[in-house]
């Protein structure tokens, strides 16, 4: 089987991240800029400056392909996710990248998720991984590895398959594999990464991990970890019952505006 030809956007969700968004934009290589059709920094209603340091660095010309968008509505981290789906469906792409606007994950490793689905066109979908054997962790909180991990685990049994990770902030999602009807429906907050990955696993698509580098220096987590830790048991519980993990939040409007 040949490689599916790829075009790819990378969507960074960003908010309140103003002092981490430019270092996202430089740890994106020549070589990353070279295999992806667009970048969009997708600014969710920031209250910071992070959508002026957006626009700023845009117009350095850097990155001729970056484009700045304003969601019109706060759509949290999960909702931001189908914004850029549903947009990037819309533009014709074929994969999206997403890639968190925090600075946790190293923009240079979107190579290793293109790579690795250049090289396995069966497996479109590319997950990144802190916890794997050969992931790098910088700074991260002994407890929440732990908790991590231990959700990791729950899921894993629960899926039937390894779930090395439940929601980084470095994924390659091909299109083919997202169902917007349902992944629509499931809600706007942090874990929405969670019931997209349970959706995968139920409807037997491919998937794969790589693992990746972690850091945790000056970035603020917006997770509040028992009450995520909580909903996604709950989650997981529905899941398996073949029951509807979350309502989506009412009155929503997926639409963005650009700002230049």
């Amino acid at each position: 089987m040949s490689p599916e030809p790829q075009k790819v956007v990378v969507a960074i969700p960003a908010y309140n991240c103003a002092p981490q968004i430019g270092r996202v934009l430089d740890e994106i290589t020549d070589e990353v800029a070279a295999r992806v059709e667009e970048i969009w920094v997708i600014d969710n209603r920031s209250t910071d400056d992070t959508l002026e340091r957006a626009v700023e660095y845009r117009r350095s010309g850097r990155l001729p392909q970056l484009r700045v968008f304003r969601n019109r509505q706060n759509n949290s981290l999960g909702g931001t996710h189908k914004v850029a789906f549903e947009h990037a469906r819309a533009a014709g792409m074929t994969h999206v990248v997403i890639l968190h606007g925090d600075n946790q994950a190293r923009s240079d490793e979107v190579t290793l998720l293109l790579d690795h689905a250049a090289a396995h066109p069966e497996t479109q979908t590319v997950l990144g991984s802190r916890f794997s054997r050969h992931s790098t962790l910088h700074g991260y909180d002994a407890k929440r590895v732990w908790g991590n991990r231990v959700l990791n685990g729950v899921y894993s049994a629960v899926a039937l398959r390894s779930l090395q990770d439940l929601g980084s902030g470095l994924n390659l999602f091909a299109l083919r594999d997202l169902d917007p009807a349902r992944y629509l429906r499931f809600a706007n907050h942090l874990t929405f990464n969670y019931e997209l990955i349970l959706d995968l696993v139920a409807r037997k698509v491919r998937f794969a991990y790589v693992p990746i580098t972690w850091r945790e220096e000056d970035q603020v987590s917006n997770a509040r970890n028992w009450n995520i830790f909580r909903t996604a048991l709950r989650n997981l519980a529905l899941w398996r019952l073949g029951r509807p993990t979350s309502e989506p939040a009412p009155d929503r409007d997926y639409e963005w505006d650009e700002v230049s």
